[in-house]
């Protein structure tokens, strides 16, 4: 179009020049070179964008070459670094526990302190924690092939508690529903799943930080931090001080909790159904369907109704335990002894877990060394049975030769006489 536009304006302008040449020949060679003159602009415009089109051609070949070279280092990294995580999450996982169970008495003891003497940093401490534990947990997760379990609805509930509390601390609703989800599924959890909080273990103590430690900062934040401060950091805690609406927070909570089911389904249940059907992947529903509730009548019915199911019982249960949550809002000590009871239960899993794990495995152990004892011992019995037979044997060898002789003896001097 550009190109139509000029030769029209250049028609023109020739036959505009042909009329001045009979009235003045100078303005006919002015005209004519200011004409050339604008034609060498446009042909040096063109070779311009030749070039700009080049160097942007070549630019986004080496900007591509960069971009293979960052990735080439970038995985070069990786792998390194998986080789060194690996040794020490896998490899010498006994020199890891040791050094994990000195934190984790030091993290206890730090949650007890900053709860009584500065309970309004308590959030920030979560959320170091918080960010500290999840690289880990995703790291070995994905390592044994466990990492859809990190779209359960608990690590949703974490990530609802850091919007609230860095990005949304004025709103009533994203508290109120917080509240409700940690209260309820999460802090009910380590009844149903059983959380252990076995200090040693990295992946048993991030379960129970992730299930208690999120109802344990709501707690502080409604109920242990001054009201100026709570007003003035967290609005939203404030505001629902004075005006709890339990239709309002069920209506809430449970759009919260359809956000999840729909992510969950569509990323996990739907996109990745390949996989977890090959068992290349576990989910909760595959556990509980495989393990748990194997024998149970509504896993065996067709696809894919189970899930149907499951999910509805899901948000039941999260309804139910959500419902008890207006005692805990209403009730400071209520809440603290819900609170208390929760964690006594973990602790009590794992003291269970070290009994009944470490007392079975000494219990096999003393087993197999008294099989292994009796096994010898039958060896030994058979052996001197065998050196018994051997010189009963002997005894009979030797006593019929000394018959043999006697008689060779007797029968010898009866030839003499």
């Amino acid at each position: 179009m550009l190109e139509v536009d000029l030769n029209i304006k250049e028609d023109s302008t020739v036959s505009l020049m042909n009329i001045l040449e009979f009235l003045d020949p100078i303005a006919s060679k002015v005209s004519t070179r200011y004409y050339q003159g604008h034609k060498r602009v446009l042909s040096r415009n063109d070779l311009r964008e030749k070039i700009r089109n080049g160097n942007k051609k070549l630019s986004e070949l080496t900007s591509k070459e960069k971009v293979e070279e960052w990735k080439l280092k970038v995985l070069e990294r990786i792998k390194h670094l998986d080789k060194t995580l690996d040794s020490i999450f896998f490899k010498n996982s006994s020199t890891l526990e040791k050094a994990f169970y000195p934190f984790t008495l030091f993290n206890i003891l730090s949650i007890g302190f900053i709860m009584g003497k500065f309970p309004e940093w308590f959030h920030v401490y979560y959320t170091l924690v918080l960010f500290f534990l999840m690289p880990i947990r995703f790291y070995t997760y994905y390592k044994i092939q466990s990492h859809y379990y990190l779209a359960d609805l608990c690590y949703f509930v974490n990530f609802l508690c850091l919007l609230f509390i860095w990005q949304f601390p004025e709103s009533t609703s994203l508290f109120q529903s917080c509240f409700a989800f940690t209260f309820g599924s999460l802090a009910w959890a380590v009844l149903t799943w059983r959380n252990s909080l076995v200090i040693h273990s990295i992946d048993k103590t991030t379960s129970c930080f992730i299930h208690i430690i999120p109802p344990t900062a709501m707690y502080v934040i409604f109920y242990g931090i001054k009201d100026s401060y709570r007003e003035e950091r967290f609005p939203g805690a404030m505001a629902s001080k004075t005006s709890i609406s339990m239709k309002s927070n069920i209506i809430w909570t449970s759009f919260y909790y359809l956000i999840w089911q729909i992510l969950y389904h569509y990323f996990i249940t739907f996109k990745k159904s390949s996989k977890i059907k090959s068992g290349q992947r576990m989910t909760s529903f595959e556990y509980l369907t495989t393990h748990q509730f194997k024998d149970f009548w509504a896993a065996k019915l067709p696809s894919p109704i189970p899930m149907i199911i499951y999910t509805i019982l899901q948000y039941f249960y999260q309804l139910f335990t959500m419902l008890l949550c207006s005692i805990w809002i209403r009730y400071k000590k209520l809440a603290l002894f819900f609170l208390m009871s929760i964690f006594l239960i973990a602790a009590h899993n794992g003291a269970t877990y070290y009994i009944d794990y470490y007392g079975k495995t000494f219990k096999k152990e003393v087993d197999k060394l008294k099989i292994e004892l009796e096994l010898l011992q039958q060896e030994l019995n058979d052996k001197n049975i065998q050196i018994n037979y051997l010189n009963i044997e002997l005894d009979k060898e030797s006593s019929n030769s000394i018959i043999t002789t006697g008689s060779t003896t007797s029968i010898a001097g009866s030839y003499t006489d």
